[in-house]
C-alpha cells in the first residue's frame, strides 16, 4: 500500500462513492506549484495518509487548469485545495494549501 490510488475523473469517482457509500477526497493542484508538489511528494507519500485515504475515501486528483469547470463549480481560488465530499456529493470540508502529514490527517478528521 505504497501510494494513494488516485482517480482522474470527478464524475466516475462520485458514482463510485455513491455505490460504495464512501466519501470523496478531491485535490485540485496546478503543475509547477511548489506547495502542490510538496503536498504530493511528502504528505501524500506518508504511510499513514496513504492508509487513511485509500481505506476511507475515493480519492481524485485533478489539475485545476485542465478542469476549470470543477474549479468554478466549487469556487476554488488557490492551489492546492483539498475538498471532502459525502457520498451524496455534498461538500463536508475544504482545506487549501500544504499540510504536513499529521496536520493533513487532522483536517480529514474534521470532515467526519
Amino acid at each position: 500500500m505504497g501510494e494513494i490510488n488516485w482517480r482522474d475523473n470527478w464524475d466516475s469517482a462520485l458514482e463510485e462513492a455513491k455505490k460504495e457509500n464512501r466519501r470523496v477526497l478531491l485535490e485540485l493542484y496546478m503543475d509547477g506549484c511548489p506547495h502542490c508538489m510538496k503536498l504530493h511528494s511528502e504528505t501524500h507519500a506518508d504511510a499513514g495518509v496513504v492508509q487513511a485515504v485509500n481505506s476511507q475515501y475515493i480519492p481524485v486528483r485533478l489539475d485545476g487548469r485542465q478542469n476549470m469547470d470543477i474549479v468554478k463549480k466549487f469556487n476554488v481560488t488557490g492551489a492546492p485545495t483539498t475538498l471532502v465530499f459525502g457520498a451524496d456529493g455534498k461538500e463536508l470540508q475544504r482545506f487549501p494549501g500544504y499540510y504536513p502529514p499529521a496536520d493533513y490527517l487532522k483536517q480529514l478528521e474534521k470532515a467526519i
